[in-house]
């Protein structure tokens, strides 16, 4: 008996390969192993936490019953996988623990221009003065002879 690959003219009308023929695996690089698609957004809730955490589980246990081949390209997807459960798994005991998170802002009344060419002239003022408080001998020595002359 012969076998040979597949081609679109050897799949039978239900999707199957017709007898004596061997089905071709997927071209390189175009895996549908978990854990190698694009990292999901941060979720906006609690149910969508709950949903990418499940999904992240889900697509571990499987990446861990590829792994067991001992391929390499498995022991990746498996390695990517357990990276998205962690955060997914973070992301949700987030979400789980109602821990609010402050976001500091500029209260208070709205600033004009007066205000804010006074504040930067201060600041210049300060950053003069520490430049004057510790002057090292070149600048001593420059002062004496520019107060002289």
């Amino acid at each position: 008996m012969t076998t040979r690959r597949t081609s679109r003219h050897d799949v039978q009308s239900d999707g199957t390969p017709e007898p004596g023929v061997i089905a071709t695996p997927p071209a390189r690089g175009r895996t549908t192993k978990p854990g190698l698609e694009p990292s999901p957004p941060a979720p906006r809730s609690r149910e969508e936490a709950e949903a990418q955490y499940i999904a992240a589980r889900d697509a571990w246990t499987s990446a861990m019953r590829h792994a067991s081949s001992g391929r390499s390209a498995d022991l990746a997807s498996l390695a990517i996988a357990q990276e998205a459960y962690e955060k997914a798994y973070a992301e949700r005991e987030g979400w789980l623990s109602g821990a609010r998170v402050a976001i500091p802002f500029e209260g208070g009344e709205p600033r004009n221009g007066l205000d804010v060419f006074e504040n930067q002239d201060l600041a210049w003022r300060r950053v003069r003065e520490a430049r004057q408080k510790a002057p090292n001998r070149l600048e001593r020595l420059v002062r004496r002879l520019t107060r002289r002359g």
